[in-house]
Order: structure tokens, then C-alpha cells, then sequence
């Protein structure tokens, strides 16, 4: 049998290029744990755990605890084959704690498919696609400095589709500059709206009625995401399909909001809930359920974006361009060979587990 031997952890102060504002937040950096679970046979699995406290509650520090405090005397002596029985031992010991639990299981998932030398595709059924269509990613700002931000990400990474945070301001002005700016795009990018909770059901109705003739591909989480009954009125009110984001964490609730009719889609995750097995889970249960999903991020690094990409190429009908646009908000990454986004898709990565190396002296330049 083989066995885990040890979890090192490696917290980092990882530096955006530029301020990236959505909603009440501006992040100018992001504290990112890295880990590796090692087993006796001198392999290693890279696994990345990204706190954004304002979403999941954690910080680098409290990640930094539970893994060394709860998870890692669960996971030492055990066999990393057994990735659903660990996962739901990690799951068990602490409440919350996603983030952390993600990271986890993503490190346990690149360690199995080193040991049994696939990658980590393979481990959840194979691929449908070899390249991910990816979206660029628009922080809230004037609407000259969005426009500017959009044309910068067409042409260094050819995006195809862009994703326009909102919901700072006033509703009109938040309808009167992403009139502006969509305008000022001039068709060369479909366009999707996140809102990250902010407008009450009668406030997204007006917006997305007042945009729908822009042509949106849809809009991410509108309303709060506690009030179902106030997403279940939007999403009937409007023509736009309608995302849950913050309204999903746990699997089970992607059945609520199927029972509700709250949504049209689901925003899946490597980082929630419960890392690659839960993610995969949440793909599954969505499109049972009649919804179709597309992987979001966190803006994490090359590690866990790796983790969402072999996520993505698992879904069978993937209609929708998914969040992998992490590591290029980034000053660096941890990663040998960074990830690169090419005509707006980024490669599948090949090789046993994740299909990546990280640098280490990147990584220990990073670290905090």
C-alpha cells in the first residue's frame, strides 16, 4: 500500500498587475497557500488553496492552520488512492473551511494520477476537448478604463468573451457605462455581467431588460444569494440566462436552486465545494438537473487554474467560456511553464496528475 508521508505548506503574497476591484472589494494581491501531500514512493501532489475572505471567509492563516492542525494528521499514514475516503474525512473534520478542503483534494488528486502516471482527466473519465475557451475578466472602473482593460485582453490573450464586474454604483449608472463600454467593444466580444449579489430582484430586472438588447450571454448572480424567491422572479422576468455563483457551495445546493427554478446555470469550481471530486460532482448534478455550468475562479494560480482546466475538459456539453483567466492578473506564478491563453483558449495540460512542475525558487520567492 502506499502511504502519505508528508504535507508541506507554503503560504504566498502573490501580486496582481494591476488593482482588480469587483463589487466592495479592490485586491491588489492575493494570499495563496501552496501545498504538496508526498507519499512514500517519493511522489508529490501540488495542490492550491485561494482565500477570498469576503466570499468563503478564510485567510492565508487560517488555512494555514486547519491544514496543519486538522487535515494532516487525517491524511499522514493513509493511502492517497483512497481520494473519496480522504475527501470525506477532510470534509467531516471542520465546518467550512473550503478553500483549505479544496486544496486538498486537488493536491490528492495530482498525486494519483502521478502514481498511476494519467492525468488527472483521465481520473474523472476523459476529456471531451483538448482546449478550453476562456473569458477575460473586467474589474469595475470608469468606462474608459474597462474599455482599455477589454482591448488590452483581446489582444494579448485573443479573448473571444469578457466578463464585466458591476454593481458599485446606481443601477442607471451601472447600465449607462456597460452601455458604453459593450458599445465601445463593437462586437469583437460577446459580453456576461457579474454582480456579485448586488441588486435587489426589481433592480436586476430593470438592468438586464435596459441591456438585453446588447446582447448579453448572461448574468452572474444578480440578486443576494439567499433570496431564491428573488432570483426565481428575475430569472423569469428576463430573456438573459441567469448564473448562480455565490448561491453555490455545498452540491446540495444546486437542488435547491433547481426546485426553485432560481437559475439557468451554476458556476462550478476546483475551489468549491470540496475541490476536483465536489466540482465534478456539481458539473454532474447541474446538467442532471437541466442547468448548464461553466468553471469559475477565485483568480487563483497556475496550480488550482490547472485544476479547473482539467475540470472543464471532463464536461460534456460545455456551451459556455469558462473563468481561466487567473495567472495572466498575476506579476508571476509558481509555474515552470505558465499557463497560456492563445486565441482565447487555453491548452489541456498533458502528463500524469495536473500536468504541471512549479518552480520551486519562484515559489520561495513568493512565500511569506
Amino acid at each position: 500500500m502506499v502511504k502519505i508521508t508528508g504535507i508541506e505548506i507554503y503560504p504566498l503574497q502573490a501580486d496582481f498587475k494591476k488593482p482588480f476591484s469587483f463589487s466592495g472589494i479592490t485586491r491588489l494581491s492575493s494570499n495563496n497557500v501552496i501545498l504538496t501531500i508526498t507519499a512514500d514512493q517519493g511522489a508529490c501532489g501540488w495542490g492550491e488553496a485561494c482565500p477570498v475572505p469576503g466570499m468563503s471567509g478564510e485567510t492565508a492563516a487560517s488555512i494555514c492552520a486547519v491544514l496543519k492542525d486538522y487535515f494532516a494528521p487525517l491524511l499522514i499514514g493513509q493511502d492517497p488512492l483512497d481520494i473519496a475516503v480522504l475527501t470525506r474525512r477532510v470534509e467531516n473534520s471542520v465546518n467550512g473551511n473550503i478553500c483549505a478542503k479544496s486544496g486538498v483534494n486537488i493536491a490528492l488528486y495530482d498525486l494519483v494520477g502521478k502514481l498511476l502516471c494519467v492525468p488527472v482527466y483521465t481520473l474523472l473519465g476523459g476529456k471531451h476537448r483538448d482546449e478550453i475557451e476562456v473569458n477575460g475578466s473586467i474589474g469595475i472602473g470608469t468606462a474608459a478604463e474597462m474599455l482599455a482593460a477589454c482591448e488590452e485582453q483581446m489582444a494579448e490573450c485573443g479573448v473571444r468573451y469578457l466578463k464585466l464586474y458591476c454593481g458599485k454604483e446606481s443601477v442607471a449608472q451601472d447600465v449607462r457605462k456597460l452601455k458604453e463600454v459593450i458599445g465601445g467593444i463593437g462586437g469583437q466580444a460577446q459580453v456576461f455581467l457579474d454582480v456579485n449579489q448586488q441588486w435587489s430582484p426589481k433592480e436586476a430586472i430593470k438592468a438586464i431588460r435596459s441591456l438585453e438588447e446588447e446582447g448579453l450571454l448572461f448574468v452572474e448572480q444578480p440578486t443576494p444569494k439567499w433570496d431564491l424567491e428573488g432570483m426565481r422572479q428575475v430569472c423569469q422576468a428576463v430573456t438573459t440566462p441567469i448564473a448562480a455563483d455565490e448561491a453555490v457551495f455545498a452540491v446540495t445546493d444546486i437542488t435547491r436552486l433547481a426546485m426553485a427554478q432560481a437559475c439557468d446555470m451554476i458556476a462550478v469550481y476546483a475551489m468549491k465545494p470540496g475541490g476536483i471530486s465536489g466540482g465534478h460532482e456539481a458539473a454532474i448534478l447541474a446538467q442532471a438537473a437541466g442547468m448548464d455550468c461553466f468553471i469559475g475562479s477565485y483568480l487563483e494560480l497556475g496550480v488550482a487554474t490547472a485544476a479547473g482546466i482539467h475540470l472543464a475538459a471532463t464536461i460534456p456539453d460545455l456551451k459556455y467560456p469558462c473563468y481561466m483567466y487567473g495567472p495572466m492578473k498575476y506579476s508571476q506564478d509558481v509555474l515552470q511553464q505558465p499557463l497560456q491563453v492563445h486565441r482565447g483558449k487555453v491548452a489541456v495540460p498533458e502528463g500524469p496528475g495536473l500536468g504541471i512542475d512549479v518552480d520551486m525558487e519562484r515559489l520561495l520567492a513568493m512565500r511569506l
